[in-house]
């Protein structure tokens, strides 16, 4: 019984990795046109035009979410689904260290079985560096609808986001987690890993989390024009 049952484990893992192999396709000379942007203090964001937390709400009207199925895999996108080589994108780093960019999902049915996540990034290294990479510290976390920790993760970005091009859609496995509902995915890049953000088609459920409040705002950039710009992180989540 045990050897059978691992044996289904492998086989539902060979499907999750095909499965997301099928979705990542970057172009990723492209993406370096936009580069990290300036670090932002937390003050910065929560007076960037939107007055105080975001109480659960979104600052958009939020685009239906978009999914991809490959076999029994779903892949659940809430950023606008375009193809990466042709999406306007820049990257973003966390403003403090207790502060995440968080992306809000909801279980396409009862049950819903989350089995990994995927997330772009970079550590600036790339093939012309001339220096080879620093460890880096990055944190996954996911929190249910009421934001309670479900699950904490954290690893060095080598093995997932370091890449010769300079950028990379990596994909962290999670336990496999039945879930019901909102949920959240947060990513920790602690300053120093800089996240992929969509600059068009908000779709209104990305956010800043600040784990030390407890408390969500909406995920937005403010510019030296005092506007504020509404984002999607590059943060999907798979399962089945």
């Amino acid at each position: 019984m045990n050897d059978f049952n691992s044996s289904g484990d492998q086989m539902r893992g060979i499907t999750l990795v095909i499965a997301l192999l099928c979705c990542v396709t970057a172009c990723f000379s492209a993406l370096a046109a936009n580069p990290p942007t300036q670090a932002l203090g937390l003050n910065q964001i929560i007076q960037s035009g939107i007055n105080g937390p975001t109480a659960n709400t979104s600052a958009t009207a939020p685009a239906a979410p978009v999914s991809v199925s490959q076999g029994n895999i779903t892949i659940l996108k809430q950023d606008s689904g375009t193809n990466l080589t042709i999406m306007n994108i820049t990257f973003t780093n966390s403003p403090t260290y207790g502060l995440a960019q968080a992306v809000e999902f909801k279980a396409p049915k009862p049950g819903w079985i989350l089995e990994g996540i995927l997330a772009m990034a970079t550590d600036g290294w790339n093939a012309s560096s001339k220096e080879l990479p620093k460890p880096l510290l990055f944190t996954i976390e996911i929190r249910d609808q009421n934001l309670m920790l479900l699950y904490h993760y954290e690893g060095i970005q080598l093995p997932y986001f370091t890449n010769s091009n300079g950028v990379r859609m990596a994909t962290i496995d999670v336990p496999p987690m039945p879930l019901n509902g909102a949920f959240y995915v947060c990513f920790y890049g602690y300053g120093a890993l800089p996240l992929a953000a969509e600059l068009q088609n908000a779709t209104g459920n990305s956010y800043w989390y600040d784990e030390r409040a407890a408390q969500l705002y909406y995920g937005v950039m403010p510019w030296r024009t005092n506007q504020a710009q509404h984002m999607n992180w590059l943060i999907r989540v798979a399962g089945q």
